[in-house]
């Protein structure tokens, strides 16, 4: 007799696509490789409590307003990683005419404020029909970038919302990316001037970036479990930074001076033309607000965290200011993400 059907987590992929109108599904036309994707839908449940004469408490339950919640983490592919940042700040300006490309994300400040929406096919293999389920709607409330020179490839870690997920409409495929991912060793950092030349700080051994975005879900009398829309609002940016082998007190300086250097930080594949893969981060004024001293290692160190101050350099075509601009290098076209 056939054994009992089951299916394996190590075939689950996760695909994506932009989508035209916010949560309405779209067939996955990039696969995003990552090592979880966390996907759960959550209900508002409406209990009824009128008494009717008997001992209870509820006579019944009825589904109110519908939403999903996601989380997910894996290496940061630098030809991937722009839909995730498009979505979550919404302003960018692509420039080149043959790759590498250069795509620059900033905050979006023009109109009303709202990037587009994602939505993300999961292949589950438990839906009776196409295997897989889609979470349409999706909004980023986070995303974290970080990397430890030691020990790590660059990795990232986001979280979001989106509209209660629905059976996709065909089979999703799996096409991952060929590009591999970048080593944290590659990195370097920028601190009050360019990762370069005299402003370049060489004794950083970790690192960690996040943009945070306010989302709140609006519910309407449209005859629909789903948001009406899934607001964004404002964005703020902090890290943090390991000096594992300072050899000045230039990071207690920062706080105690409230000197708000200029950070900046490059990881690079070191590969060239349409292989290359960048990562640009720039926060124009870190306003660094904890340094502790570290005596727990063969050198004394640092542990420093900052917020990034909204400031025009680092805006983008929208105006405005902005906290921080993300910039990617790889052989993506302008008008992909």
């Amino acid at each position: 007799m056939p054994g009992p059907v089951t299916f394996p987590s190590a075939k689950v992929f996760v695909g994506g696509a932009k989508e035209t109108t916010p949560g309405t599904p779209v067939a996955p036309v990039f696969t995003l490789p990552l090592e979880k994707f966390e996907p759960e839908d959550k209900f508002t449940w409406l209990i009824d409590k009128a008494l009717r004469g008997s001992m209870v408490d509820e006579y019944g339950v009825q589904q109110g307003v519908s939403r999903s919640e996601f989380s997910m983490s894996g290496p940061w592919f630098g030809d991937m990683g722009g839909y995730l940042l498009n979505n979550l700040l919404g302003d960018l300006t692509t420039t080149g005419a043959s790759a590498p490309f250069t795509h620059a994300f900033s905050l979006l400040n023009s109109g009303g404020g709202q990037p587009g929406t994602l939505t993300f096919t999961q292949w589950q293999g438990l839906p009776a029909t196409n295997l897989a389920r889609q979470y349409a709607g999706a909004c980023l409330s986070e995303l974290i970038l970080k990397g430890n020179a030691e020990s790590e490839l660059v990795m990232f870690e986001a979280k979001g919302m989106g509209w209660a997920s629905v059976i996709a409409g065909a089979i999703p495929t799996s096409s991952p990316t060929t590009a591999q991912p970048m080593a944290s060793w590659r990195s370097v950092l920028g601190l009050a001037g360019p990762a370069s030349g005299g402003t370049q700080v060489k004794t950083i051994g970790s690192w960690e970036l996040t943009i945070s975005r306010k989302l709140k879900p609006y519910y309407t009398g449209q005859n629909s479990q789903n948001p009406f829309i899934i607001q964004r609002g404002a964005v703020t940016v902090a890290g943090k930074l390991a000096f594992t082998v300072p050899a000045d007190e230039s990071a207690y300086l920062y706080m105690a001076n409230n000197t708000q250097p200029q950070f900046q930080w490059i990881i690079s594949n070191g590969l060239t033309l349409g292989a290359a893969l960048q990562l640009q981060v720039d926060c124009q004024a870190a306003a660094f607000d904890t340094t502790k001293l570290n005596f727990g290692s063969e050198a004394i160190g640092y542990e420093s965290t900052f917020k990034a101050v909204a400031n025009s350099t680092n805006a983008g075509a929208s105006g405005g200011v902005s906290p921080v601009k993300v910039t990617l290098q790889n052989a993506v076209a302008a008008g992909t993400f």
